[in-house]
């Protein structure tokens, strides 16, 4: 008995340690895993916290990159509601709402030359969620200051007879009328923005200005230029006699290529042929005045052949400081003026074909340049038109002048491509467009870029 009651008793105590020792193990498990709750509890909020704070970096990053590109494009837009439609085009197309969450709102606030935008956009979160945290705002903002220096640009414009073809020279108007609105500015300080407008066909009209520049006219008819009347032999040696125009031709000699004034070079006379008439479109200096400038422009009409190197001639004269015959607010700057820009925009829609000899288009002229019964018997001392632009282009570029080239509709002329490019400052500089829509973005983009766009912050 006693040996059997002593069994039950370690057996008891057996079972009473078991059970002690299994609420032991029990206890010890509720306590780690009370302990892994405390623990991974901050954990997951931390990590929580990188994830989603890193999208917000992430998006706002992405919404600042959207903004800036907005307030370069809408820096220059003429009307607050343009301003804005611009921002809000640029900021759609550029910010990854659909990767980083939707934009909420943005504003926009126009100075005369400065324009500030600012932009605020939602990004849901993925574990913040669980703490109730279900989106993160993020907010961006980017300013513009337009210029930074004096701009001095001369639009040099073909307004020949091809010009008349289709919409050609309403889409000419057009567009150089985006780029005097876009390049002029109301406020005229701290610096100022001036166009000058050339408007080229057969030679260049510098209405009171011709006894100026190419001589006094005397009266009568003489065989060599400066009479009120030339009479010469056309490339048939028929007599022909053409009346002296307000338009001229090319300088001639040692300062062809040059801006010399023409108190030390004078520029050609231009006897026209009277199927090919002196241009209605006289030259505009360089003016602040926007509503004379659009009104010019709107003026413009299509005739006659193409002398390209002269309107190119002029372009330069506008904004030399060497020529000499500009007064008040049209004299340009110096070439040596830090705070100055001098920008020739060049403008063709294809073969540049007349050249002079003693004022009348010569008989080297090409297709294009009227009837050979009004050509003179000799040649174009200086050569081609194309060449004399190339000469022209070159020695410009060499003075600090910026050149864009603009060719309209010129696919089907190697000459005038080359020239357009060769003729730019850079391959960036040279542009080309075949509808009116496209010439009416490329002097956007010519007049934005001139403009000297900057980020300020």
């Amino acid at each position: 008995m006693a040996k059997g009651s002593s069994n039950d008793r370690l057996g008891g105590d057996r079972r009473h340690a078991g059970t002690l020792f299994e609420g032991l193990r029990r206890d010890r498990r509720g306590a780690v895993a009370a302990t892994v709750a405390l623990v991974l509890v901050p954990l997951v909020i931390a990590v929580g916290l990188a994830v989603d704070v890193g999208r917000a970096v992430a998006a706002r990053s992405s919404l600042r990159s959207a903004l800036d590109a907005a307030a370069l494009a809408a820096a220059h837009e003429s009307s607050a509601p343009a301003a804005v439609a611009a921002v809000e085009r640029f900021l759609r197309a550029n910010y990854e709402a659909s990767r980083w969450g939707a934009l909420s709102d943005f504003s926009v606030r126009q100075g005369e030359l400065t324009l500030a935008v600012d932009a605020r956009a939602t990004v849901p979160t993925t574990l913040l969620r669980v703490l109730g945290v279900r989106e993160i705002e993020v907010g961006a903002e980017a300013e513009v200051t337009v210029g930074g220096a004096n701009l001095e640009v001369a639009l040099v414009l073909d307004v020949t007879g091809s010009m008349a073809q289709g919409t050609r020279i309403a889409d000419l108007r057009a567009a150089a009328t985006d780029l005097v609105n876009i390049v002029v500015r109301d406020v005229q300080a701290p610096f100022y923005s001036k166009v000058a407008i050339v408007p080229y066909s057969m030679g260049v009209n510098v209405g009171t200005l011709a006894d100026t520049v190419r001589g006094p006219v005397r009266a009568g008819t003489c065989t060599t230029p400066g009479c009120s009347f030339i009479t010469f032999k056309n490339v048939f040696n028929n007599d022909r006699t053409f009346a002296v125009s307000t338009c001229v031709s090319e300088r001639i000699g040692p300062h062809a290529y040059t801006d010399a004034p023409p108190s030390t070079a004078r520029v050609g006379y231009n006897y026209p042929a009277p199927g090919n008439p002196c241009l209605t479109s006289q030259i505009q200096p360089l003016t602040t005045d926007r509503t004379l400038l659009t009104a010019r422009i709107a003026s413009l009409t299509a005739s006659g052949s193409t002398a390209g190197h002269v309107g190119i001639a002029w372009g330069w004269y506008t904004l030399s400081p060497n020529f000499g015959v500009w007064t008040g607010t049209s004299v340009p700057a110096s070439y040596a003026d830090p705070d100055t820009r001098k920008i020739l925009v060049l403008m063709t829609d294809g073969e540049y074909n007349s050249s002079y000899c003693n004022g009348v288009i010569s008989r080297t002229s090409t297709t294009g340049s009227g009837s050979r019964e009004n050509h003179i018997n000799c040649d174009a001392p200086n050569g081609h038109s194309f060449d004399q632009a190339q000469a022209l282009c070159t020695a410009i570029k060499r003075t600090g002048i910026t050149i864009f080239t603009v060719g309209f509709q010129i696919h089907n002329d190697p000459r005038a491509r080359d020239l357009m490019s060769r003729c730019a400052s850079s391959a960036e500089h040279a542009f080309t467009a075949e509808t009116g829509a496209e010439l009416r973005a490329t002097f956007q983009q010519i007049a934005k870029r001139i403009s000297k766009l900057r980020l300020s912050r």
